[in-house]
């Protein structure tokens, strides 16, 4: 009786967590969010804005999932994201390789800033909620 005690118990220690799966996420960054503008720098300090004419369109939800819908790796992405403090990191699988990104993230006058962590210039993105 006491092997199937400890059978039981091994069992549970190893049912870890899914990787792909987060915990339940409410905060202002849920819902759907369009690329207004940009900050895009190839060498030179940029102090205003791009605008950007049908952005692409970020839709965080509840449960840590994401879609984006610029198409890259052949399709709309759905992944998973995270926060922590200001920091976004978004994971998504391109065929069979993992990709993490992490943004600086902000929110301003009502707006998304997202900047990529460890950009040397300026590179940074406006996002404005939907409704």
């Amino acid at each position: 009786m006491k092997q199937l005690t400890y059978v039981f118990v091994l069992f549970l220690l190893s049912c870890g967590k899914d990787e792909d799966t987060l915990p339940l996420i409410t905060n202002e960054l849920l819902g759907k969010w369009q690329l207004e503008a940009t900050k895009i720098s190839p060498g030179d300090i940029v102090e205003n804005w791009t605008t950007v004419m049908n952005g692409p369109i970020f839709e965080f939800k509840a449960n840590g999932s994401y879609t984006h819908n610029e198409k890259a790796c052949g399709g709309i992405v759905n992944g998973i994201y995270s926060t922590n403090e200001s920091v976004l990191t978004l994971r998504y699988h391109c065929g069979n390789n993992a990709i993490e990104t992490n943004f600086n993230m902000s929110f301003a006058e009502g707006r998304l800033i997202l900047s990529n962590v460890g950009c040397i210039e300026e590179c940074s993105y406006k996002y404005r909620k939907m409704e």
